[in-house]
């Protein structure tokens, strides 16, 4: 065995291996590996292929494919970055494959009228300006409320996305005019009563509120809008790439999937029956 770290315990292991991602990210991954590590009971080292295959059974009495997928993702993630150091002798996770998933996207799209009636749902001015930025921009929420003003440059935005990568949006005029309403003491565009950034919590809390009280899907969060705003540009005409360069997709066929959920043209219209 190689080893390129002199680590011995599985925290250090996971200090490393989590030093380049962002803070949500590592709270997430950090959850799915202590119900891992409660689940099998014994030291990282120790772990073997049954005890992957065993887990992965219990996930799916409990959660649903998406879900089983991603937890695999990050224990499949820790064991090849331990197996790469020198930490662990075997990488067993490599042997564990995904199951398929189902495109669910579709079912998370809003009729345009549904998102004006959330938006317009909203009570207080800041929730309305950060869901037209959220929409009309596609940002993850974790991208929203982090902005600054000094990332707001006249129309262009630029934005800190998934895995460090940086991308500059285009704002419309009349919400640039709109976000400057909310212009105060703190650097932040969105902030919290006590002038604090805004948690993406109290965002989930307030979506939720607001499409309850809207009589909208319930079940809705703030990645329906970013679902809907590719939808809903791509029927408008946009280009694919420029879409993908918007959304901040590292691959095409991320963004493809959205052509394939409202298609405009199908075998069906060159049937003559009726």
């Amino acid at each position: 065995m190689n080893n390129i770290t002199e680590i011995v315990s599985l925290e250090e292991l996971m200090y490393l291996w989590l030093s380049d991602k962002s803070k949500t990210t590592v709270n997430t991954y950090r959850h799915t590996i202590k119900q891992f590590m409660e689940f099998v009971g014994k030291d990282l080292e120790e772990i073997r292929l049954e005890d992957l295959v065993m887990w992965r059974q219990r996930l799916q009495l409990t959660y649903g494919e998406v879900t089983v997928n991603n937890k695999l993702r990050h224990i499949k993630s820790l064991l090849s970055y331990g197996y790469k150091i020198g930490y662990l002798e075997h990488n067993f996770g490599s042997l564990i494959k995904l199951g398929k998933e189902k495109n669910r996207i579709s079912e998370k799209i809003l009729e345009i009228e549904d998102v004006q009636l959330l938006i317009n749902g909203a009570k207080m001015l800041r929730d309305k300006l950060l869901l037209k930025l959220i929409y009309v921009c596609g940002l993850r929420v974790s991208e929203a409320i982090a902005l600054q003003w000094r990332d707001l440059r006249r129309n262009k935005l630029t934005v800190f996305g998934k895995g460090g990568k940086t991308r500059i949006l285009l704002v419309p005029d009349w919400l640039v005019e709109q976000l400057h309403q909310l212009r105060g003491g703190s650097s932040f565009i969105f902030v919290s009563k006590n002038g604090n950034k805004l948690h993406r919590s109290m965002v989930h809390t307030m979506i939720k509120r607001t499409a309850q009280r809207m009589g909208i899907n319930p079940e809705l969060s703030s990645h329906w809008l970013r679902h809907s705003h590719a939808t809903h540009a791509l029927e408008a005409g946009c280009n694919l790439r420029l879409l993908q360069q918007s959304l901040g997709h590292s691959s095409i066929s991320t963004t493809e999937r959205y052509l394939r959920l409202n298609p405009r043209e199908g075998s069906s219209d060159f049937m003559t029956i009726q």
